[in-house]
């Protein structure tokens, strides 16, 4: 048995593991290579800090993990933690983070951050063990939307660029990684977005992604809110890309997030916890 970085395997070596990995997974699912490629992409991952374990020269367990600069922290972020069935229950989880960690220490790598859900009690275990604390709980949603009332005030248009310093002050809460602006810059020319404005001010943006129907983020000016202009946005999106959205990992705290989509007929399907592990 060899534990290695990922940096140099096969995608479809580390695609075949994954599915293995999450075939009997609390929501079993599979990946097609693109989607893997995709989701590599959006997860800013980088495979030289990513880790694995093999047996005979077969990948049987890995972590992937993404990289980013914020705050001027160096942040890990884990895209996917995975054993295949047969090799469960031997801490090759604990004995990649093992290997990992002094790799991840000499890289100056401040925090490492995943989400879990909150059922895998297994999984929570393990993370706790090497050394990972819950930060805060998350809601993720699913489901076809109904918008009755909406805004004829405003004028929606697409968002060419992200002001983020403008965006940013009509959050009430900061988004966990897979919506963060650091990642959404990446996928700028994947995603859908447009902007309310009222007199050429944007008091309100959406940034959807149609091919997997996930809204990654929606925010309104605190000084106009309660006007139907989310229900406007999401409106405008259904027109084109129809009325189904997911939404993943939701700060808990953030209770008129939840109640719009409630309102607009969002189920909460999951709930997650996000943990991180300090090394500064």
């Amino acid at each position: 048995m060899e534990i290695k970085t990922l940096e140099g395997i096969n995608k479809k070596d580390i695609l075949n593991v994954f599915n293995e990995s999450f075939s009997d997974y609390f929501i079993p699912f599979r990946l097609t290579e693109e989607q893997l490629i995709s989701k590599m992409l959006a997860d800013k991952t980088d495979l030289s800090m990513s880790v694995g374990v093999f047996e005979n020269e077969n990948l049987i367990a890995f972590i992937l993990h993404g990289f980013d600069i914020i705050n001027n922290k160096n942040v890990l972020y884990n895209g996917g933690t995975g054993v295949i069935p047969e090799k469960r229950g031997v801490g090759l989880t604990k004995k990649m983070y093992h290997f990992i960690l002094p790799v991840l220490k000499e890289k100056r790598i401040d925090t490492l951050q995943l989400e879990v859900i909150i059922k895998n009690i297994q999984a929570i275990n393990s993370y706790e063990k090497s050394g990972y604390q819950i930060e805060r709980k998350l809601i993720c949603y699913k489901g076809k939307a109904s918008v009755l009332n909406i805004n004829n005030d405003i004028v929606i248009k697409v968002l060419e660029d992200y002001n983020w310093d403008l965006m940013q002050s009509f959050w009430d809460i900061h988004p966990t990684w897979q919506n963060s602006k650091n990642v959404l810059d990446e996928l700028k020319n994947i995603n859908v977005s447009l902007g309310a404005y009222i007199d050429s001010k944007l008091i309100g943006y959406i940034i959807y992604n149609p091919s997997n129907k996930r809204l990654h983020q929606i925010a309104i000016s605190k000084d106009f809110r309660n006007k139907n202009i989310a229900s406007t946005l999401i409106k405008e999106l259904i027109k084109t890309y129809g009325n189904e959205f997911s939404v993943i990992n939701v700060d808990k705290k953030s209770k008129p997030v939840h109640t719009f989509f409630e309102n607009i007929g969002l189920e909460n399907n999951l709930e997650q916890l996000e943990m991180k592990l300090h090394l500064d």
